[in-house]
C-alpha cells in the first residue's frame, strides 16, 4: 500500500478536523504540523501522532518532504502559504474555504499549483453529504421536471457559509459555468468575520443572481437579512426539493409528476 505523508498547516479546530479525515483514509500518515499556540500544538502530537511540530510553514515545508498539505489558517493567509507550498511540489493541497479572498489570490493560487503539477482543492464538503447527493439524484433523474430556480440561503457571510451555499448551487447544477451573474453586499457595520475568519471585515448581507448557460435562475441571500437557515429550495417544472429542513427531513420532495408523470412526495433520513 503506497503512503502518503502528511504535513498540516494550522491545527485549531479546521486543522484537527482535516486530521481526523486523513485518519480515515489508508497509508495517510500525518508526520507534521505547523501551529504557533503551544497548547493546540501539543492537543494535535497527543490527538494524531503528529512526529514532528513547527512554528513556521517554512520551515516544515523545507524540511518535510510532504504528499499531502493542508492549509487550515486565516483566510487572508491562505494564497500566500498555499502558493509557498505548490512550490514544494506535494501531490495535493486542500485548502480550507474560502479558497482565497480576492480573485488576483485565486489566480496566483491556481497558476502556482498548475505550474508545479500539484492538485489544489478547497473544503467545500457539503457535496458529500447524504442529503445532497440524493437531491441531485432526484434532479438527474427528472423528479422535478426541468429545473427552473434554485434558491440557496444562510445567515453567514460570504466568507463563512456563503462559500457553501454558492458551491453547492453549482453542485445540484451540475457545474455548469455560468452566463452571467450579478450582486450586492451591505457593509454597514463593518463587523469582523466569524470565529474562523476573524481577520477580516464581513458583509451584514449579501444577495446575488446567478444566470447559468442551461439556463437555470438561481438565487444567493446571506446575512442578517436572509433567511436565517443553510437550506436549499430546488424548484422544477414539475415539483420542488428542499434541503436541510428545519426541524424536518434532510431532504424532500414534492413532485407533481417529474418526467414519468406519476405524482408523489418523498422524504430522505
Amino acid at each position: 500500500m503506497a503512503e502518503y505523508r502528511v504535513g498540516v498547516i494550522g491545527c485549531g479546530s479546521m486543522g484537527r478536523a482535516h486530521a481526523q479525515g486523513y485518519r480515515q483514509v489508508p497509508g495517510c500518515r500525518i508526520v507534521a504540523g505547523t501551529e504557533m499556540d503551544p497548547e493546540r500544538s501539543e492537543q494535535f502530537v497527543r490527538a494524531f501522532g503528529a512526529e514532528r511540530m513547527y512554528t513556521d510553514y517554512r520551515e516544515m515545508l523545507e524540511r518535510e518532504r510532504l504528499d499531502l498539505i493542508s492549509v487550515c489558517t486565516w483566510p487572508t493567509t491562505h494564497c500566500e502559504i498555499t502558493v509557498a507550498a505548490a512550490e514544494e511540489r506535494p501531490q495535493g493541497i486542500m485548502c480550507e474555504k474560502p479558497l482565497a479572498v480576492s480573485l488576483s489570490e485565486a489566480d496566483r493560487m491556481l497558476e502556482a499549483c498548475r505550474s508545479n503539477g500539484v492538485a489544489l482543492a478547497t473544503g467545500h464538503q457539503h457535496r458529500f453529504d447524504a442529503q445532497a447527493i440524493r437531491a441531485k439524484e432526484w434532479i438527474e433523474a427528472g423528479r422535478i421536471g426541468d429545473p427552473v430556480m434554485f434558491w440557496g440561503h444562510c445567515s453567514l457571510d460570504l466568507m463563512n457559509n456563503g462559500t457553501h451555499v454558492l458551491d453547492m448551487i453549482h453542485y445540484f447544477n451540475g457545474d455548469r459555468p455560468a452566463a452571467w451573474v450579478m450582486g450586492q453586499i451591505d457593509c454597514r457595520s463593518h463587523k469582523k468575520g466569524q470565529a474562523n475568519h476573524p481577520d477580516m471585515v464581513v458583509e451584514d448581507a449579501a444577495i446575488g443572481e446567478i444566470r447559468y448557460v442551461n439556463g437555470l435562475r438561481a438565487t444567493i441571500e446571506l446575512g442578517a437579512f436572509a433567511p436565517q437557515d443553510y437550506q436549499f429550495h430546488l424548484f422544477g417544472s414539475e415539483g420542488i426539493i428542499d434541503v436541510n429542513v428545519p426541524g424536518g427531513p434532510p431532504v424532500r420532495l414534492l413532485s407533481s409528476g417529474g418526467k414519468d408523470g406519476r405524482s408523489r412526495r418523498s422524504t430522505s433520513p
